[in-house]
């Protein structure tokens, strides 16, 4: 038996048919011979090799001879192989796609601990605001965009959207939209606009008469300045987001997103050290999030800052496909010099990669 049995021109008996599914103990007895087999059915522990069936002849319906000799476990999966017993499938923080789904499955896994989706609340704010489902704006009114982006957005970092208002330009109604919140059991509260210094602007106002913490109120940076981030008198999240829909994207994208994974013990999102194509021309002591595109230049990934960088400007989000981020502390690029990307998804790499 064994592979000397299945050296070159050696004839050898057929005796029997391995189909998956099968048990091996259907294959006792079959030693000194040989069984033919199908893919995925188990191998007796008297199996040596596996031959494809092209690399034999047959002389006779149960006799045939090896035109070549198989090497010891030639084609044989052994159990264990693919994910060895004891090992990690899975790191704490990771955050489950289908292919993890496939490799749990295989390995038997019927229940894995998660993190539950966090429930958030949102809100625009603006008399302005016409809901894009009411039909063309009239004279002084625009669409309301950032609260479908903020719902989508949300959706795409593993959020359940349970709040969903439009709040006008009163005190009154910032308030009642907060006390609602409070009262839906969210993980998180974002709204758009009402930040700045406005007559208008009544989300600070609103958050400082439900006793609500201040954490920190504008930010060096280009777009979307005048950020605010507050703590519920209940312990929930608040971000209160410029309303500018460019202030909107960058703000969700970068500070919403790292809170999300903060909570769900996801580790930090690393940037992406590209060349730049172009001179970025950066005003100094403020950091920016310039629109931009990642694209393969010389046989390497590089990227440049896109037309049209003003926060109110959202044609280029059609044309971009990640950010490049400078710093405060950094000055502007020149051609070649390296700068920090980040995709449009966190989960996810421009297709150049």
């Amino acid at each position: 038996t064994g592979i000397d049995a299945a050296k070159h021109g050696d004839k050898i008996t057929l005796a029997g048919e391995l189909r998956a599914g099968d048990s091996t103990e259907m294959a006792h007895g079959l030693v000194g011979m040989a069984a033919r087999i199908m893919t995925g059915a188990p191998v007796p522990d008297w199996g040596v090799a596996v031959v494809m069936i092209e690399d034999i002849e047959f002389l006779d319906e149960t006799t045939f001879v090896v035109k070549a000799t198989p090497d010891t476990g030639a084609w044989i999966r052994p159990e264990g192989s693919d994910i060895e017993a004891g090992s990690v499938i899975l790191k704490p923080g990771c955050r489950i796609v289908p292919e993890h789904v496939q490799a749990l499955a295989s390995s038997g896994v019927v229940e894995v601990v998660v993190h539950v989706r966090p429930r958030v609340g949102i809100c625009s704010t603006g008399e302005e605001l016409v809901d894009i489902t009411s039909g063309r704006p009239g004279s002084g009114q625009i669409y309301d965009s950032n609260r479908p982006f903020m719902n989508a957005m949300m959706q795409s970092f593993g959020c359940d959207v349970v709040v969903n208002e439009r709040v006008g330009d009163t005190l009154d109604e910032m308030v009642s939209f907060l006390e609602h919140a409070m009262e839906a059991s969210l993980d998180l509260v974002i709204s758009s606009g009402a930040v700045s210094m406005g007559s208008y602007d009544f989300v600070k106002p609103a958050l400082e008469a439900i006793g609500a913490q201040i954490v920190f109120h504008k930010v060096k940076q280009k777009p979307g300045k005048p950020l605010l981030f507050a703590i519920l008198p209940n312990g929930i999240p608040y971000f209160g987001l410029p309303g500018n829909p460019v202030s909107t994207v960058v703000n969700c994208r970068f500070y919403v997103h790292f809170a999300l994974s903060v909570m769900q013990q996801q580790k930090r999102e690393a940037s992406i050290k590209l060349a730049v194509e172009a001179f970025i021309d950066k005003p100094e002591g403020i950091a920016v999030f310039l629109k931009a595109r990642c694209v393969r230049a010389h046989d390497r990934p590089s990227v440049y800052a896109l037309e049209g960088q003003e926060s109110f400007q959202t044609r280029p989000l059609l044309e971009m496909n990640g950010w490049v981020v400078m710093s405060e502390r950094e000055c502007s690029a020149q051609r070649g010099d390296m700068v920090n990307f980040y995709p449009l998804n966190p989960n996810g790499l421009p297709d150049i990669f």
